[in-house]
């Protein structure tokens, strides 16, 4: 499909290409963290509703996510926007450029409703970074009658599709001790701390022994409350990854021996909860594949197809139960970090605006074609 660019609003005078660029410089100066993420949702039903589009929000039992669609009931494609952002860096991950995309992606869809076989919806995704508000969604049924889904990811500087991810799964492990005076009755305590620094040594002699395509990082998010008093509770956050799932079960079973024996050596009990649910890797569909190749080829666009990302995504989990694939488009000509303030900036650089049209352009097509053609849709499964 094109036309993006040039496609006038329905309220007049400004282009599409324009309303969704305020759209994403709105989302990216406030950003709203999982589940909360109420202003940038407001500002997505408000630019839907002005091009004419009904707004289901809440959708799914989720106050921050929603629909729209146009075609006939029934099965549809669905197309993702996320917009939550990280704690502290704010849209450090590009996610404004995800609710631009995937927001643009539909309208353009919308112009050709009347040729639609199967729907074609927007589907609003809360909490990606925190939470797994697609495996909300799922849970929910919002995917039950989807025939493609299709999503998008800002990062770095190169264009990429059919990728595949590692899964995650995040485990809040908490010691507890005995506190005591740190000068005075040192020997009457029992350091939760101290448990948590055996943990972290534990897991960096592990690491070197670990696949390429795993990951283990933790945090420390509580110490103590005084350099004076031994501690009784400390509070680490892991994640661990993997891109195959019974490497990542078997990882699961390392990691709370490792929490384990931390506890036995310093006499403290340990207790391990899930801190978030497995988001599953990325399981690309070949003919979404074959369909995202011939829109990079039409606009002669240099592409990478295929290889893993290091990081995780609750698209994966989508993944999983539709045919699904995404764009990952550049924000900058030079490589950089995603979760930094370097990506936070990029995400709202005309660069970053000028690809995010373009990925809107794309997923657009691949959506209509998907729409209006029996035999694409009978080639996915």
């Amino acid at each position: 499909m094109s036309g993006g660019r040039g496609a006038r609003s329905a309220n007049g005078g400004t282009s599409l290409r324009d309303d969704l660029i305020v759209l994403s410089r709105a989302i990216h100066a406030a950003p709203e963290l999982a589940y909360q993420e109420r202003q940038a949702v407001a500002n997505i039903a408000s630019l839907l509703r002005r091009h004419g589009h009904a707004v289901e929000l809440p959708h799914g039992g989720l106050e921050t996510a929603f629909r729209a669609r146009v075609g006939p009931k029934g099965p549809s494609v669905a197309l993702l926007a996320e917009y939550d952002a990280l704690p502290e860096i704010g849209h450090a991950c590009g996610h404004n450029l995800i609710a631009m995309s995937n927001v643009g992606a539909f309208l353009l869809a919308a112009q050709r409703a009347k040729d639609l076989e199967v729907g074609i919806e927007l589907i609003g995704t809360p909490a990606e970074e925190s939470g797994g508000g697609k495996i909300d969604l799922i849970d929910a049924g919002a995917f039950k009658q989807s025939v493609a889904v299709l999503s998008s990811h800002p990062g770095g500087n190169t264009w990429e599709f059919g990728r595949s991810s590692l899964g995650i799964v995040g485990r809040l492990v908490r010691f507890h001790g005995l506190a005591s005076h740190a000068a005075y009755s040192p020997h009457k305590g029992k350091n939760a701390l101290t448990a948590a620094i055996r943990l972290f040594l534990a897991v960096d002699g592990w690491r070197q022994h670990l696949p390429a395509d795993t990951r283990v990082h933790g945090i420390i998010t509580k110490g103590g409350a005084a350099s004076n008093i031994i501690p009784d509770l400390a509070e680490c956050d892991f994640g661990l990854r993997a891109a195959d799932l019974a490497v990542l079960e078997e990882m699961d079973a390392t990691f709370r021996r490792m929490a384990e024996g931390a506890a036995m050596q310093t006499g403290t009990t340990v207790e391990i909860d899930d801190k978030m649910r497995l988001y599953a890797p990325v399981k690309p569909n070949p003919r979404i594949d074959a369909l995202l190749r011939e829109e990079f080829g039409r606009r002669k666009i240099p592409v990478e197809q295929g290889g893993l990302t290091l990081a995780s995504t609750d698209f994966g989990n989508v993944s999983q139960v539709a045919p699904a694939d995404y764009i990952g488009f550049p924000v900058s000509t030079e490589s950089i970090s995603g979760h930094s303030h370097v990506m936070r900036e990029a995400s709202a650089t005309d660069l970053a605006h000028t690809n995010a049209m373009l990925t809107a352009e794309m997923l657009a097509s691949v959506a209509v074609r998907i729409a209006t053609d029996e035999s694409i849709r009978a080639s996915l499964a």
